[in-house]
């Protein structure tokens, strides 16, 4: 079955930002807010409405008053256009959130242009905006009545220098409208310079030709000009030096990403490595079991029950145990991984003496040894006590032992119990295989193998529970190996629990 990588990260916030940044006027448009003053340069009617519309929609869905100006000829075609896509326009006029107001209404109330009144006029209308409830106002203003006798261009340059002053402080956002074809290009010029956002062929620009009203008031000196052109150097050079960092953050990110599948992948590898072994691993003994009952049983129908051989009864049925008590302990370590998976492997502290249980595990053994040519040789002084869970001890020496001989069969295995005055320590040798130096790192791992498991069997589950045992008891596990040369696994472990 196909594996799903894993999940990325999140990306970092200025990646998410670039992403609204590059997605479409729309999306641009969600990062404008109170005290955003933009100007709207087009020359297709599809790219105003490309503007306009989210910008209204944006408005209504924050709570906002949304007041479009508009000449006489085209509050219609607005209306119009804002219902095509999608906004009740009778609905939110009702209630005082959509309000069209003609030029005459609002730049050339006195007949005459004056700038000092138009940004009054503004004013007046956020008042009316907020003690209405709204969360603010939202402004958009068709500016082609400008291309009347009034006004000079130099009072609509002023007008909209003391807009740039008046919004930042202000709950107002708006949006002035030039359609280039309309406007002579001085026009356009100085509008572009007195707006620090533009918007132009779809995209929200932050305006790299804006200047500060003084500079546009004609209170222009050399040392302001200077502070405007390092302040640009200083800006251009923080966005190319923002984008090398994402560049590197990106770089970065996809290196972790790769790392994070490679994981994911060799954990995929693993978990379908034990699924096949564990499958042949749990068949092994069933195998077998199926077919001496079996064969008892079919024994048994074909004659009187006195017919069946003592002999044969007990035979059967310790074949039966034996077989019982390999799939017991292959649920056992399966058992452990999961409590260990949990972090609730449970211990029972007791006194125990580890020459003890090391003579009793070899003891178990020792028919199944000399049936596999190894011969078991133990080493030790004398009793050596400390405080343990003994039948956790009893399964760490079964493991080590077990293991021992499944790779060092027809060769010796040599154990040495040892006693020092803090810790005991126990030895298991064999002169098998050994493991590649390759290997050694993560033979203690779970479901890990150092060889193929058609060769020799297991969960490849022993060493990792063995290793994860003795941490719990406060010791460690460390293995030598040579290939050909057999390993050495060595237990250290304090006599006492260590407190945490």
């Amino acid at each position: 079955m196909k594996e799903t990588p894993p999940a990325a990260p999140p990306p970092p916030r200025r990646l998410e930002e670039v992403g609204v940044a590059l997605g479409e006027t729309a999306q641009q448009l969600t990062r404008v807010g109170q005290g955003d003053h933009l100007c709207l340069i087009y020359e297709r009617f599809e790219e105003q409405v490309a503007a306009l519309v989210p910008f209204v929609r944006m408005g209504l869905e924050r709570g906002e008053r949304c007041v479009y100006l508009v000449d006489e000829g085209t509050a219609e075609e607005v209306v119009a256009v804002l219902r095509e896509r999608g906004v009740d326009v009778e609905a939110e006029g009702a209630r005082g959130a959509l309000v069209f107001q003609s030029t005459r209404e609002a730049y050339l109330r006195t007949g005459r242009f004056v700038p000092e009144e138009m940004l009054a006029h503004l004013r007046e209308l956020e008042r009316q905006a907020l003690e209405a409830g709204f969360t603010g106002l939202r402004i958009m203003g068709e500016m082609t009545w400008a291309l009347g006798a009034q006004p000079e261009s130099r009072e609509l340059i002023r007008y909209e220098a003391l807009l740039t002053g008046f919004f930042p402080n202000s709950k107002v956002v708006a949006i002035c409208q030039y359609h280039r074809s309309r406007f002579p290009p001085e026009i356009i010029r100085d509008v572009m310079r007195t707006h620090p956002l533009v918007i132009y062929g779809n995209e929200v620009h932050g305006n790299l030709f804006y200047e500060r009203p003084e500079l546009m008031l004609g209170k222009e000196t050399a040392a302001l000009r200077v502070e405007w052109m390092l302040a640009q150097l200083r800006r251009v050079r923080a966005d190319e030096r923002e984008l090398v960092e994402l560049g590197m953050r990106l770089g970065q990110q996809a290196e972790e990403n790769a790392r994070l599948y490679e994981e994911a992948s060799e954990a995929v590898r693993i978990r379908d490595d034990f699924l096949s072994v564990a499958s042949h691993e749990l068949k092994t003994p069933l195998t077998p079991l199926h077919l001496k009952l079996q064969s008892l049983k079919r024994e048994m129908e074909s004659g009187p029950v006195a017919c069946v051989h003592r002999e044969r009864v007990v035979r059967v049925v310790e074949g039966a145990e034996t077989q019982l008590r390999k799939l017991a302990a292959l649920v056992d370590d399966l058992l452990d991984v999961s409590r260990l998976a949990e972090g609730r492997l449970p211990l029972t502290w007791e006194d125990v003496d580890l020459t003890e249980v090391v003579n009793e595990v070899m003891g178990r053994f020792a028919q199944q040894a000399a049936k596999m040519g190894c011969e078991l040789e133990l080493a030790a002084g004398g009793p050596v006590v400390g405080r343990w869970d003994r039948m956790r001890l009893d399964q760490v020496m079964t493991n080590l032992l077990s293991n021992a001989m499944k790779y060092g069969a027809g060769h010796p295995v040599r154990v040495r119990v040892e006693g020092e005055e803090e810790r005991a320590v126990l030895v298991v040798k064999d002169e098998g295989i050994g493991i590649a130096p390759e290997h050694l790192k993560r033979i203690f791992g779970k479901f890990e193998r150092a060889v193929s498991g058609r060769n020799y069997g297991g969960l490849g589950l022993g060493l990792y529970i063995t290793q994860q045992i003795v941490q719990a008891l406060g010791g460690r596990v460390q293995v030598e190996s040579e290939l050909g040369q057999g390993s050495t696994f060595r237990v250290e472990l304090p006599r006492r629990p260590v407190e945490t």
